[in-house]
């Protein structure tokens, strides 16, 4: 085993190598994506204007496609169907164009026309205000065409915007002869077709561009700090408008900026993640240390534990072997020191192969029906034993009335409540007064150990039970111990479901409870890594 010496001369070693062979390589990286990060951020900017762009037009394409897709739907009618206004209204509801407001279907004889305008439904209606004048003049052209017996082979879809308030898109009507006979057409509305147009394009743009925002119309506003946004005109139909995308109201060099700080702040916390991971391995080798110190301190405390009966035993046996004790009560005390001496170093040997056993999670347990104020009362009486030559008084007090049987592991926890009279008796601070107490109500049993020693601060309450620890108090490392007693009673209570209290101040003693649930026989359920025995009784005096 290292000693701690050892241990700490590698620590420091460790500590010298840390700079050159970790934080110098972390700066460089850090300094190097700094650098990196500098010289995109001018190339994100065009990047960032380009991809809007290019998102604005896929998105207006799309607006126009279906423009032109459902206008044609709309107005390609047989000639034959043309005087018809029931067949013409039912063509009309069923092939909807984006933001129409009128349908309307005019059939040519000579001179004269006939018009009949239809409603999104397909219902008869009267024009409004201005459309039926802008109407005639989008259709004025073919009517002379009709007139001069002009011949149209494939008329398209063509769109009248000289009023913009009543915007045109009308296709002519032509018989097998290919001359024109009529024309049908829909008028649009400004506000439905904002609202189609947005409708389409929008989600469009947001599969490239989740956060933008899309503007369509005659006018779109500039952003904060006077700079225009992205825009792109629209064809087709509603040519003096544009579409605009303002992403979130930052220009694409706001957004290469932004990104810039995004990555920034990324690496820099990569780095301190390294950072703390370094910090975190350099806590594990002060811990490992630290443990091996405790390690160390463990090694020689329970030498000098072991030692002590040891010595004892070593003595009386010989001066029995030799003869010189020949009164019967003589033998028959150092027979009891011997026994209460071996009790003792039992006791510590099994501390430690339990511990093992702890730690290895094979420990079990031996559940048994069982009298524990009968089982606290023995144990005392057999740790006073060796007790009665140094003046040491251990009261017992037991309850008022005899709890119910409990099921527990008798063996272990008389050991526990040895490790809390081995451990009262050693931080006495000369104070040879030790209660022991067992109270029980509706729901527990608690069994208190109370000495008047040197008590344990507040803040080390949690940290007395952690293995191989022991209070920063002088008074305590003048004392040999283990540090496994407390681990040991802790792990023992809480295997029979219950728990440790502790209340303790520096100077005022300390009483430890070993707090059992209780109530009725079988509190507990055989569980793995316990071994069952029968149920005892407890038999009437």
């Amino acid at each position: 085993m290292s000693s701690p010496n050892e241990m700490r001369r590698l620590f420091r070693r460790s500590i010298l190598w840390l700079l050159p062979v970790v934080v110098a390589p972390l700066g460089a990286l850090l300094v190097m994506q700094y650098k990196t990060l500098r010289s995109l951020e001018s190339k994100s900017a065009s990047a960032q204007r380009n991809w809007l762009r290019n998102s604005l037009e896929i998105a207006t394409d799309e607006v126009e496609d279906r423009y032109r897709h459902d206008s044609a739907a709309a107005l390609t009618i047989p000639a034959a169907e043309l005087p018809d206004v029931t067949t013409l209204g039912h063509h009309f509801a069923r092939h909807h164009v984006s933001g129409a407001r009128t349908y309307f279907a005019m059939r040519f004889s000579g001179n004269m026309y006939e018009t009949g305008y239809f409603d999104s439904r397909g219902k008869e209606k009267l024009p409004m205000e201005g459309e039926a004048e802008a109407v005639k003049m989008a259709t004025v052209s073919w009517h002379v065409a009709h007139k001069w017996n002009r011949i149209v082979p494939q008329p398209g879809l063509f769109v009248d915007e000289r009023e913009s308030e009543h915007r045109v898109i009308l296709r002519p009507v032509i018989d097998p002869s290919m001359h024109v006979v009529g024309a049908v057409g829909v008028v649009l509305d400004e506000a439905l077709s904002r609202e189609a147009m947005l409708e389409i394009a929008t989600p469009i743009l947001h599969k490239r561009s989740p956060e933008s925002k899309l503007l369509i119309g005659a006018y779109i506003p500039r952003t904060s700090g006077g700079r225009d946004l992205i825009s792109q005109p629209l064809g087709f139909v509603f040519t003096n408008w544009r579409a605009g995308i303002r992403d979130m109201c930052m220009s694409p060099e706001e957004v290469a900026a932004a990104d810039f700080r995004h990555n920034a702040m990324w690496t820099g916390g990569a780095f301190f993640v390294l950072l703390g991971a370094v910090a975190l391995a350099i806590g594990a080798v002060m811990r490992q240390t630290r443990l091996s110190q405790m390690k160390s301190d463990f090694v020689s405390n329970v030498s000098h534990e072991l030692r002590t009966p040891l010595s004892s035993i070593r003595v009386f046996g010989e001066y029995m072997r030799l003869g010189r004790v020949t009164q019967a009560d003589k033998v028959r005390e150092y027979g009891e020191y011997i026994e209460a001496e071996s009790r003792r170093l039992t006791a510590l040997i099994n501390n430690i192969l339990d511990f093992s056993k702890i730690e290895s999670a094979e420990k079990q347990y031996r559940f048994c029906d069982a009298d524990v104020t009968d089982l606290v009362e023995r144990t005392v009486a057999a740790f006073a034993v060796p007790l009665r030559d140094q003046n040491v008084v251990i009261a017992f007090h037991p309850p008022a009335a005899p709890p119910p049987l409990l099921r527990v592991d008798k063996d272990a926890l008389g050991q526990a409540l040895v490790n809390l009279l081995d451990n009262a008796i050693k931080y006495s601070n000369g104070t040879n007064e030790i209660d022991v107490r067992v109270t029980a109500s509706r729901d527990s049993v608690r069994i208190s150990v109370r000495d008047h020693g040197i008590g344990i601060p507040v803040v080390e309450h949690k940290k007395i039970f952690e293995k191989f620890y022991r209070a920063g108090s002088g008074l305590v490392h003048d004392v040999k111990g283990s540090g496994l007693g407390l681990s040991i009673v802790q792990h023992v209570a809480q295997a029979h479901g219950g728990r440790v209290e502790v209340e303790s101040a520096a100077g005022e003693g300390s009483t430890f409870t070993i707090v059992l649930p209780g109530g009725g026989q079988a509190i507990l359920p055989v569980r793995t890594g316990e071994i069952a025995c029968p149920p005892l009784r407890r038999e009437n005096a």
